[in-house]
């Protein structure tokens, strides 16, 4: 094979990643997507290195890396050739791109755990990236991954750099939550808890509250049921709930939120506590146990909750539910049909569930 089979491969030193390894990763791509096919000879190792820049020592490391790993061998008189695989031949490449703060998030992990699945049972390879939300930060990788060429990349709160990447790239993009993308950036998938908002005011209505207050943490953008609530008479105010440096981005919030409200007067008490967050709605639960009031007797509590997770209390709580996994689902078949290239479906749009418990009761 000629040194041409490199002529696609593109190498940025930023380093995160050396120049063997996108030489190595490259290659096993070329075989992953089926251009380089079983029983192909890959270029000599004296081939490789003038191609690709590496040293004859570096190059023949690659080599030996890639048969370890099983991607192909050496044969007398023929080369080393490709190695017969038990995978089909991909048929594209999808990045996941989330932000830092979001790695850990259960939400976000059981999105990413739903497209992983669906993506791979369609043929399709699915690469995870991080980026940091700090501006022109923590973008190194995100280059390199969008110089191999990914079919789409699918963007949890995408930051202006983040989208000016991919914008440069040239890569289709599906953005979720966070701000509408613009014409020529790429589709939107949004999260609206409009109907389960719907069906809280109808709760509160139909329960006689008064007075509600919506609590979220500071910089946390939230859905908000004011207009709503006041649109029935019920008055409505807002809590933030200040961050907390020195600890870990949840506990920071929980520690928080628990300091905030084992110290608010209880007299500004409202009828009605509506968490915009489960970590702050953990915090003001523990300080409510600490202050020895009662659920739903002294205060009732509305918490918004990942489906199968939420925070830890002695009664079910009444929440906006997210089902992540299925909105996974949701994500994976819009992306499906974008890889498709057809007609496309409208996006779809990720909603909470509006659940009774006994923390306010039906």
């Amino acid at each position: 094979m000629s040194n041409g089979f490199l002529k696609n491969f593109h190498y940025t030193p930023d380093g995160s990643t050396t120049l063997a390894d996108a030489v190595c990763a490259f290659i096993k791509d070329e075989i992953a997507y089926g251009r380089l096919k079983a029983g192909e000879a890959i270029p000599t190792i004296k081939e490789l290195a003038e191609a690709s820049g590496l040293t004859f020592r570096i190059a023949r490391g690659v080599v030996e890396r890639l048969a370890r790993e099983g991607y192909v061998r050496s044969r007398p008189r023929v080369g080393t050739v490709v190695l017969p695989r038990d995978i089909t031949a991909l048929q594209g490449r999808v990045l996941f791109v989330l932000p830092d703060v979001d790695a850990c998030s259960y939400h976000v992990t059981m999105i990413a755990d739903a497209l992983r699945h669906r993506l791979a049972a369609a043929g399709y390879a699915f690469s995870t990236v991080v980026f940091s939300q700090e501006k022109g930060i923590g973008l190194t990788f995100l280059k390199h991954e969008l110089s191999r060429t990914p079919d789409v990349a699918i963007v949890i709160y995408g930051t202006p750099p983040v989208r000016k990447c991919l914008r440069e790239a040239g890569v289709r993009s599906v953005f979720i939550y966070g701000d509408p993308p613009k014409a020529d950036e790429g589709r939107w998938i949004r999260f609206s808890a409009e109907e389960a908002i719907a069906n809280f005011v109808r709760h509160c209505v139909r329960s006689g509250v008064k007075r509600v207050t919506e609590v979220r943490f500071e910089g946390n953008e939230t859905p908000d049921a004011r207009a709503a609530l006041v649109a029935r008479g019920i008055k409505c105010g807002w809590m933030t709930v200040p961050r907390m440096d020195g600890l870990g981005r949840y506990e920071g919030i929980e520690r928080s939120a628990y300091n905030a409200f084992m110290s608010l007067p209880r007299a500004s008490f409202p009828d009605v506590f509506l968490f915009w967050d489960d970590f702050v709605a953990q915090g003001a639960l523990t300080a409510f146990l600490g202050r020895g009031i009662l659920i739903p007797n002294d205060i009732k509590v509305v918490t918004l909750s990942n489906r199968g997770l939420g925070p830890v209390y002695s009664e079910p709580l009444t929440r906006f539910e997210c089902d992540a996994a299925e909105a996974g689902e949701k994500i994976a078949a819009f992306a499906l049909a974008l890889l498709a290239k057809g007609r496309l479906p409208l996006p779809p749009v990720i909603a909470p569930h509006y659940v009774f418990g006994r923390t306010f009761p039906y």
